[in-house]
């Protein structure tokens, strides 16, 4: 581990190793500038020697430009500048030297001053905001498993084990220009901006980064812990794990900037308001219409009124749930807002809107079911059977995502059967009967039963 030497007000120490690999080809460099602390990391790729050049000339070349730069030009520009002349060097390296062909690099630079900090990035390595023992920001990878997670295919924790996390989409050296996003932080005395290779956030889930980074009270300390505890992991798991690089820099003052909520900030807590009102409507006018018709026998004592009690009876403890679970969602997105973790919020938004969508999907699929049992036998029955069934095949998948097991999937009857396999059966097809409703109940009540659990999630 190094401790950063600067003669800007803040703290910083950076580790690199190699992990499990026979080479290192991650590079971090860091520069006093006119512009301020200057850190950059780089994550070389491409076979033979090419990954490390490449890390390595990014690396360079980014420092040398911001050095070189007068004062007349804004952070920001002179940041963006520096890194498309680095992919320019990578280009014209490959151009004059064919063999080179393949290799590039991920970027993430961080400049901050007393004024503020501008981040930026390209590829999966990544550039985090802590504050206390929060993650406050995170800039999002350009990778094909952090698009499906954008589209709430895949969960987070499911893109960093899949098999396709390290495919990138963007990279120095790649194309002739490069996208880069960049953004200007403000930030407060005591904050920690860590920038880090996938080697380090790859190898063990963010909720135990985030632990160690925000609770360990020394930078250096939580340097040292993070590397330990990735090398640990990576050893333990056979030791083919990714090379390891994290610089982390802690502020000492507030900055100039101050944060504000953004307008973004604002709609999103208008439309989640909006959200969690058609979410509550909606779901208490389902159960209302689930509920089965209840038989009240004439007599002296029973009115019509009876009847609104029972169903009023039965509703009530699920329309509270229902109503308390909405509320844990708007003080879950509030308290993200508050602390600034736009990016987390609107995740989070994308994820509750991905999972109302397969709630939908849920009751579109028993509102189906409840419609056949009552189809006489015939063609038009079995083909709302086959597609019905068709519609739970493609649904079951994503259903994994919510935790939805095979076990959940299966009815309670004498063969413990899954639900895709009762809808095969050709008792789905036959005429309405005690023996067939049963069958359609049984397969309903398990959708049921699983809409809840995806709710109460």
């Amino acid at each position: 581990m190094i401790s950063i030497t600067t003669s800007t007000p803040f703290i910083g120490f950076v580790d690199s190793r190699k992990g499990g690999r026979v080479e290192n080809q991650d590079t971090c460099g860091y520069a006093d500038t006119s512009f301020g602390l200057l850190v950059v990391v780089c994550d070389g790729m491409g076979g033979g020697p090419g990954g490390k050049l490449a890390s390595s000339l990014a690396v360079d070349t980014i420092i040398r430009v911001v050095r070189d730069t007068t004062v007349t030009v804004e952070p920001e520009e002179v940041l963006k500048n520096a890194i498309q002349i680095a992919n320019q060097v990578l280009i014209k390296r490959i151009v004059d030297n064919p063999s080179l062909r393949g290799m590039g690099t991920t970027v993430a630079a961080l400049l901050i001053n007393d004024y503020a900090a501008i981040l930026a990035h390209a590829g999966d390595s990544r550039i985090y905001k802590f504050r206390g023992s929060h993650k406050v920001y995170r800039t999002t990878d350009h990778s094909v498993v952090s698009e499906l997670v954008r589209k709430g295919t895949l969960t987070e924790e499911q893109a960093r084990l899949s098999a396709q996390s390290n495919v990138i989409t963007r990279a120095l050296g790649v194309a002739p220009e490069v996208e880069v996003d960049i953004s200007e932080q403000a930030y407060e005395k005591g904050d920690r901006f860590m920038l880090c290779s996938d080697g380090i956030w790859g190898v063990i889930p963010e909720k135990e980064l985030i632990k160690i980074v925000g609770g360990t009270k020394s930078s250096g300390g939580a340097v040292e812990s993070l590397v330990i505890r990735v090398d640990e992991q990576g050893f333990s798991t056979g030791g083919g794990h990714d090379n390891l690089t994290v610089a982390l820099i802690e502020t000492t003052n507030n900055s100039i900037l101050k944060e504000k909520m953004s307008k973004q900030a604002k709609m999103t807590i208008l439309v989640l308001s909006a959200i969690c009102l058609i979410s509550i409507v909606g779901n208490i006018l389902l159960l209302t219409r689930n509920q089965k018709p209840v038989v009240v026998q004439q007599s002296s004592n029973v009115d019509s009124l009876n009847v609104d009690s029972l169903l009023e009876a039965k509703v009530k403890p699920e329309r509270e749930r229902m109503e308390k679970q909405q509320q844990k969602n708007f003080e879950r997105l509030y308290e993200l807002i508050k602390n600034n973790q736009i990016d987390d919020a609107n995740r989070f938004l994308e994820e509750k809107k991905a999972c109302q969508q397969v709630v939908e999907q849920l009751d579109s699929v028993i509102m189906q079911l409840e419609n056949l049992k009552k189809m006489v036998k015939g063609k038009e029955k079995e083909q709302g059977v086959e597609k019905t069934l068709s519609t739970l095949k493609t649904l079951a998948p994503q259903l994994k995502n919510y935790g939805i097991s095979d076990k959940d999937l299966t009815c309670q009857n004498r063969n413990r059967d899954n639900i895709l396999d009762l809808m095969t059966h050709n008792i789905t097809k036959a005429a309405p009967d005690d023996k067939s409703i049963g069958h359609y109940n049984a397969i309903i009540s398990v959708l049921n039963s699983v809409r809840l659990k995806i709710i109460n999630k």
